[in-house]
């Protein structure tokens, strides 16, 4: 006799089915966003709230009750543990690596539009930093700059709770690290529906795949979803005061080789991760226990 089809026992289908059913409850949102409740397409009202409510109704009650992964049905209770989103202590150790881990990629991001600036010889002084890095952008205290990434940090959860933990069932840990962050990179292709250029969305699968290779090694190395999460959050809520000065006056190449470089790819992800394991290695996280999943 057969044995039933279940998807959690096939991690690359379940990755597919994960990010399709993403897709399609987004567009159902958008629907109704756009007609029953007359939202301004393509409005920041309408982006934040269909984009938070798709991977809400995805990750919080798709995932667990009809596509029951990353190991089959369990209880509530253990989904949230086994993709370790309910797994916040030690709370100071995870929020200072967090946050020590946002200083390196901001002072990595800051490094690559002071080296851009310099390569067009420009002057790189006091004057034309405060010219170049525009933090009044986060201003004022009812701009919507401080909602827009809190969709993102719900990525997390898919990529590095779900994916990852789907993939830690079949796999030794640095491949599902690279199989979980080329899932990631992939989903950032479908940018490419939005108009943005073709080499951009290329440079930005290659750095969010990179990323995402950081925000493995954090997970595991943690085992908790929150400080990868915060991470991805302050990362796209402080990129475009970072940043902006390169994205408005770069080429589409330039801004793809420094996406890859300086602000989301190799400079930043390899300081965090080396950050991660001497920052573990110091002060140890001890008192999260492992999440039951089977060949992890």
């Amino acid at each position: 006799m057969s044995k039933q089809f279940q998807l959690h026992q096939h991690p690359w289908l379940g990755m597919l089915a994960v990010m399709l059913t993403w897709f399609v409850v987004l567009l159902i949102f958008i629907i109704v966003a756009n007609y029953p409740l007359k939202l301004p397409p393509g409005s920041q009202k309408s982006l934040f709230f269909t984009n938070l409510l798709a991977h809400i109704t995805l990750l919080f009650v798709l995932v667990p009750f009809v596509l029951r992964l990353p190991v089959g049905k369990q209880s509530y209770q253990a989904y949230l543990a086994s993709i370790r989103f309910s797994r916040v202590r030690p709370f100071f150790q995870l929020l200072l690596l967090a946050l020590s881990c946002c200083l390196i990629q901001a002072l990595c991001q800051a490094g690559g539009v002071l080296i851009y600036r310099a390569s067009q010889g420009l002057p790189v002084n006091w004057i034309s930093m405060r010219a170049t890095f525009d933090f009044a952008s986060l201003v004022p205290s009812d701009s919507w700059s401080w909602l827009n990434p809190l969709p993102s940090m719900f990525e997390e959860v898919m990529f590095r709770g779900v994916v990852l933990s789907l993939f830690l069932t079949r796999y030794s840990k640095p491949q599902a690290v690279l199989f979980s962050a080329l899932g990631f990179g992939a989903m950032h292709l479908l940018n490419l529906a939005s108009g943005r250029e073709t080499l951009w969305v290329l440079g930005q699968f290659v750095w969010s795949t990179i990323f995402g290779l950081f925000y493995g090694v954090l997970v595991l190395k943690t085992n908790s979803l929150w400080p990868a999460m915060l991470i991805h959050y302050l990362g796209n809520l402080f990129i475009e005061p970072i940043t902006g000065y390169l994205q408005h006056t770069a080429s589409i190449e330039a801004q793809a080789l420094y996406g890859i470089l300086f602000f989301f790819g190799i400079v930043p992800t390899t300081l965090m991760i080396l950050w991660t394991f001497l920052f573990t290695k110091i002060w140890p996280i001890s008192s999260n226990k492992s999440p039951i999943i089977p060949g992890a």
